[in-house]
């Protein structure tokens, strides 16, 4: 009988789900990089095991130290060469407050009554009125 090297020996043990959560997100963000299958399937290799189990945050950040050290890192794009941001930009200008109505079934009923009004008896300023 042989003997099987188990890497897993060595590490803490971590549930399943951690790991899984871990390995798709680092796949999925090589796979959005159009790289070749198998340098891809390397990156993502050698960065999940810099990284240990479990940790998700830890291997994204080896798999960007690893592609900006083999210069792979390109960012997104546009077709003028400009990169590309991830999130639209922040408008941080000021919210002027509405008055608040603090009678809201009185501003209702006027608002019913002009409408009523002008319906019955036409515009108010086509009446004589100004």
């Amino acid at each position: 009988m042989t003997s099987i090297n188990n890497e897993e020996e060595n590490t803490p043990a971590v549930s399943p789900d951690e790991w899984r959560y871990s390995r798709d997100r680092v796949l999925l963000y090589v796979r959005a990089l159009d790289l070749s299958p198998y340098r891809g399937l390397e990156l993502a290799l050698e960065s999940l095991r810099a990284a240990g189990p479990g940790s998700a945050g830890a291997a994204m950040r080896n798999l960007r130290s690893l592609l900006s050290e083999y210069g792979l890192d390109r960012g997104l794009l546009d077709e003028e060469g400009r990169h590309i941001s991830s999130m639209p930009p922040l408008n941080r200008g000021v919210m002027v407050p509405q008055p608040l109505d603090r009678l809201p079934w009185k501003s209702s009923f006027v608002s019913f009554f002009r409408r009523w009004r002008r319906n019955l008896f036409g515009p108010w300023e086509k009446n004589g009125h100004e």
